[in-house]
C-alpha cells in the first residue's frame, strides 16, 4: 500500500533544512564587532576588508578602532578592547617579553599562535597570504613574518562561526595583491577598494 505523505512533517523538515543553511550566516547577527588597526596603509586596507567581509556575510555591525601605534593596537586586542586585529607574526612576537623571532616564517607563526593562546586568551588564525616584505626587500635585522588575524577568545565564544568565516580569506591576499590594493587606495576610498576586491574574488 502506498503511504500517504505527512505534510506537517514535511514542512517541519523543510524548515529545519532552511534553518541549518542560514545558521552559519546568521551566527553573528545582532551584535557588534570591533576591529583594531594602527595608522599604516596596509593596516587600514586589511581592517576594511575584514569589516566589509564580516558585515556583508553575516549582517553583523562592525566598527573600526584606529590606534596611533602598533603597540596600542596589540594591547587593545590582548585586553579585549577590540575583538580582531591583524599583524605580522614576527613583529608581534618580538613585542612579547622573553620572545625572540626566528629567521623562519612558519616557526614564528607557530610560536606566536602558542603564546597568544596561552598567555593572552587570543587565537591566531591562519595566514592571509602576504608577508612583511610585500613592499620590498627586508631591512637589516628584520625577521620574516606572515600576516595573520588575531581574535579574542571571548569574541569567538560570542561569534562561534567567526574563525570558519575568516578562513575563507586565507590565501586571498598575497604580496602582489596587497601591493596592488594599496596602489589603488591611493586614488580611491579604502573601503570602496576593499569592497571591489571582495566582489572580484566572489567573497561577497
Amino acid at each position: 500500500m502506498r503511504k500517504s505523505f505527512n505534510i506537517p512533517a514535511a514542512a517541519a523538515l523543510a524548515a529545519a533544512i532552511a534553518l541549518a543553511g542560514a545558521a552559519y550566516s546568521q551566527a553573528c547577527v545582532g551584535r557588534t564587532l570591533f576591529i583594531g588597526y594602527f595608522d599604516a596603509p596596509e593596516q587600514a586596507m586589511v581592517a576594511n576588508i575584514l569589516s566589509v567581509f564580516i558585515d556583508e556575510r553575516t549582517g553583523t555591525t562592525v566598527k573600526l578602532s584606529r590606534f596611533p601605534t602598533r603597540a596600542e593596537a596589540f594591547e587593545a586586542v590582548r585586553k579585549d578592547r577590540v575583538s580582531i586585529y591583524a599583524d605580522y607574526s614576527s613583529v608581534i612576537l618580538g613585542m612579547i617579553p622573553g620572545e625572540k623571532p626566528a629567521p623562519d616564517l612558519e616557526k614564528n607563526f607557530a610560536r606566536l599562535k602558542e603564546v597568544l593562546s596561552r598567555d593572552y586568551n587570543v587565537v591566531l588564525l591562519e595566514p592571509f597570504g602576504y608577508d612583511r616584505y610585500f613592499t620590498g626587500k627586508p631591512k637589516a635585522g628584520e625577521m620574516p613574518g606572515q600576516a595573520g588575524v588575531m581574535v579574542c577568545k571571548d569574541a569567538i565564544s560570542k561569534f562561534p562561526a567567526l574563525p570558519k568565516l575568516l578562513a575563507k580569506l586565507r590565501g586571498a591576499l598575497d604580496n602582489g595583491t596587497m601591493a596592488s590594493l594599496l596602489a589603488e587606495a591611493e586614488k580611491s576610498d579604502v573601503k570602496s577598494v576593499a569592497r571591489r576586491f571582495l566582489k572580484s574574488r566572489r567573497l561577497i
